[in-house]
């Protein structure tokens, strides 16, 4: 064999070892980055469902599936950060995971004390917390899903972009729902809570538009976002009404679940684009 033959062999093969490492690097621990993104960004609407949900049992609307509703999306929170704690893949999201863990332990006490004027309201006062650590980590993970994936810029990193976004959505939804509650609930504080809602009505409607004209929506995602749109009209049409609460809450409750499933449906759309 001679020496070029040689030197060419070596180089073949640190080449394909290279890009053997690379796709090893290229997951989440054992799940793709699209998924970890997906799932990191539950973790932000779950942490506004239950806050929302034990604000409306502590107001006392009458409806069992809103304490289901909290129980699951306890359960839900803490298998979701099991799995993005065990799959990290670096110190600094092993480090931002264990923050929300550290919140989410304060927070989880709270959420388990009998609804409560006085408890929602420590409610109120933590959840914002949690949840931009919940964001800190899904921003830290398509940051380091775009680092290891820069060799090969395609697509589906602009997806993993597009599924934070539009996941970010089903809170945005979840959040307008309960701070629409806690204006119900602490009337002496609803200037504060209305800049709120007014911040994350226009947040939502903008994100809306910026999705659809994504290059990357198929026709059923069209259609889930017609649907959205449709509904969120109802609101979108009369935003005076809505900032001085003349919608029922019941129906505020509805509607906004109801947004949060069609964005979680467009959402898991994405994720399936991605990996394909």
């Amino acid at each position: 064999m001679t020496l070029r033959l040689i030197l060419n062999t070596c180089f073949i093969l640190l080449l394909f070892s290279g890009h053997s490492t690379f796709a090893q690097s290229s997951t989440y621990g054992k799940i793709p980055y699209s998924k970890a993104v997906n799932i990191s960004g539950k973790q932000r609407m779950l942490s506004q469902k239950m806050s929302k949900a034990y604000l409306l049992i502590a107001k006392g609307v009458k409806d069992p599936k809103i304490k289901k509703e909290l129980n699951s999306s306890i359960f839900i929170f803490e298998k979701h950060l099991k799995i993005l704690k065990e799959n990290a893949p670096n110190s600094s999201i092993k480090l931002s995971a264990r923050s929300v863990e550290n919140l989410w332990d304060q927070f989880k006490i709270v959420l388990q004390t009998t609804p409560s004027k006085g408890n929602a309201l420590e409610i109120v006062t933590l959840n914002t917390p949690l949840l931009k650590a919940c964001h800190t980590l899904v921003v830290k993970i398509e940051k380091n899903s775009n680092y290891n994936n820069q060799f090969f810029r395609s697509k589906n990193q602009d997806l993993v972009s597009i599924i934070n976004t539009s996941g970010k959505q089903r809170m945005l939804s979840q959040r307008l729902c309960l701070y629409y509650t806690a204006s119900y609930l602490f009337p002496s504080q609803k200037g504060k809570f209305k800049t709120i809602l007014k911040s994350v009505f226009e947040e939502f409607t903008g994100v809306i538009d910026e999705l659809l004209i994504s290059g990357y929506n198929s026709s059923s995602i069209e259609e889930e976002l017609g649907i959205i749109m449709y509904k969120w009209d109802k609101f979108q049409g009369k935003p005076k009404d809505f900032f001085n609460l003349k919608f029922p809450l019941e129906e505020v409750y509805s509607i906004t679940n109801e947004l949060t499933k069609n964005f979680n449906t467009i959402t898991g759309q994405y994720e399936i684009i991605a990996e394909k």
